[in-house]
């Protein structure tokens, strides 16, 4: 009787063993996967920021106001989200069309060497709280509700910002959107710990996070210079 008993229980464990370490397999194969949207989004990035250098100073704002107006059907529209594929890759096009100019304005301003320095410092900071998101926190899903209605109101306060150019106003919006992004980073490398994401949306997230630390790393250096 205790020999069955003890048999029973041996292959119990060993049944929890083999669906722990299928478990680890399969994260193991999802992070993966992230990283790789990840760089994906970025290699777009990159190809839309190099041909940004031939766009036309008369189509920078009409692409602008695109793409503005495609980041707010995305977060109020339920149904355009059934097109993220597109969308995000539409997006990250556009957004390196873009960003060419303003990149090529931080090198000028800044110089070279502060230009990278700042590039190497957001990239650190992505790091750092990504790392906080996914070892110290255990669940940082009560924050999404929060950094939506604060980006809702960075989206609001850099609409006003183009027609009030008040120095103040414009402050903090950048400290705000430094500080928004990297709690956005904390948010969605504890999503990843708690396997709740999908690679490619995950992958894109992290991608949007990055890049609007750099760009706000980079305003507030320049901020900070003049």
């Amino acid at each position: 009787m205790s020999e069955t008993t003890h048999s029973a229980s041996s292959k119990h464990q060993h049944q929890k063993q083999s669906q722990s370490k299928s478990q680890s397999q399969s994260n193991s194969k999802s992070y993966g996967k992230v990283w790789l949207f990840f760089v994906y989004y970025w290699i777009i990035f990159g190809i839309g920021c190099y041909f940004g250098q031939y766009l036309p100073m008369s189509w920078r704002q009409p692409l602008s106001f695109a793409l503005l107006v495609l980041v707010l059907i995305t977060l109020f529209v339920k149904r355009a989200r059934k097109y993220g594929i597109v969308i995000s890759h539409i997006y990250t096009i556009v957004l390196g069309l873009l960003s060419y100019a303003t990149f090529t304005y931080y090198l000028q301003s800044l110089g070279a060497e502060v230009f990278y320095k700042n590039v190497a410092l957001a990239i650190v900071a992505f790091i750092v709280f990504g790392l906080i998101g996914y070892f110290l926190i255990n669940d940082a899903s009560g924050m999404g509700r929060y950094l939506f209605v604060t980006l809702i109101a960075l989206i609001i306060a850099s609409i006003v910002g183009i027609f009030i150019h008040n120095p103040i106003l414009h402050t903090v919006i950048m400290v705000v959107g430094l500080l928004l992004f990297l709690m956005y980073t904390i948010y969605d490398f504890n999503r990843m710990k708690r396997g709740s994401f999908t690679p490619r949306e995950l992958g894109f997230n992290l991608f949007l996070n990055l890049l609007h630390i750099i760009k706000y790393v980079l305003r507030i250096a320049d901020r900070l210079r003049k």
